[in-house]
This record gives structure tokens, C-alpha cells and sequence, in this order.
């Protein structure tokens, strides 16, 4: 059986527009803007979280609890320079825009989106860049939040490129 690994092995883009959020098409994802040669190697956040609902009872000794609602917490880390690479992270993705985060693991990142991929789909608005900090013997980096805006296909629930 083999490991995962995640070096070289994923490929991101900020797309403006996706159709079907369970098909999206090889022509509006290569209309996006690629991320995975600017962003840092940590630089790809996206975490989930499930809140519970309370369900005991007065005369309960437990607390039981069923699943309530799930959010996710989006955002990149990108390395700023005068690339083209970079100055189209820095174009597409302006405070407000709305868009799709999308992602794919598991295959070689200057592969192409192909027909039959999986992928996951994240619809999304872009927050306020963040310059981070000034450091020694370091690149300067900016970080982007990114807010979920509608119900995304995760890794649980992938898309299939068409």
C-alpha cells in the first residue's frame, strides 16, 4: 500500500466562473488562475469544522450530541514578485472577488485538468491580502483569507471535471 505525499502532487487555481460545481469543464479551469507555483509549500489552507447539537435531556447524565453545521476556513500564502504568476495572483484575486478555489491531489501539478479528474470545489470570496511580516534570509509572502460562500464539494464529495 502507498503513502501520499503532497510535494509536487497539487495543483490550485482561482476560478471566476463554474457552471456546474460538480462538473466543472477543463476550459473554466484552465480559464483560471493558477496558485500552486506561487504559493508557498504551506501555503494552501483549507480546514473544516462540524459544530454539534445538543441533544440530552434535562434528566440525562450525558451529554449526547448529534452533527450540526459544517464551515471551512479558506485561505492561501502566496510569495509576491514581478513573475507573471505572481502579478495574476495579484490581479484575480482583489478584495470582494468572488470565485472558486479548486483543487486536485494525487496527480503531478503541471499535468492539465483532464476530463474524469477529481476535484474539490470551493465557492469563495476573496478577503483583504495581509503582507506578513518582515523576516531575515526570507521571501516576502502575503497571505489571502478566503470565506465560503455556498456549499463546496470536498474531498468527501469531489467534483468530476467533464
Amino acid at each position: 500500500m502507498a503513502d501520499y505525499g503532497f510535494d509536487g502532487m497539487i495543483k490550485v487555481s482561482f476560478v471566476p466562473t463554474i457552471a456546474n460545481l460538480s462538473a466543472p469543464t477543463t476550459a473554466e479551469l484552465t480559464a483560471g488562475t493558477p496558485l500552486e507555483d506561487v504559493l508557498t509549500p504551506d501555503g494552501l489552507t483549507i480546514s473544516s469544522d462540524t459544530a454539534t447539537v445538543d441533544t440530552s435531556k434535562l434528566s440525562s447524565t450525558f451529554t449526547a450530541n448529534i452533527v450540526g453545521r459544517s464551515s471551512f476556513t479558506l485561505g492561501i500564502k502566496y510569495v509576491r514578485g514581478t513573475d507573471t504568476k505572481q502579478t495574476a495572483v495579484e490581479t484575480a484575486m482583489v478584495r470582494g472577488a468572488n470565485g472558486y478555489l479548486v483543487v486536485r491531489r494525487d496527480i503531478v501539478a503541471s499535468t492539465a485538468w483532464t476530463a474524469a479528474q477529481k476535484v474539490e470545489v470551493y465557492p469563495c470570496q476573496v478577503g483583504e491580502a495581509n503582507p506578513d511580516n518582515p523576516a531575515p534570509n526570507a521571501l516576502q509572502t502575503v497571505s489571502i483569507p478566503l470565506t465560503n460562500t455556498a456549499l463546496p464539494k470536498t474531498l468527501t464529495s469531489r467534483a468530476t471535471v467533464a
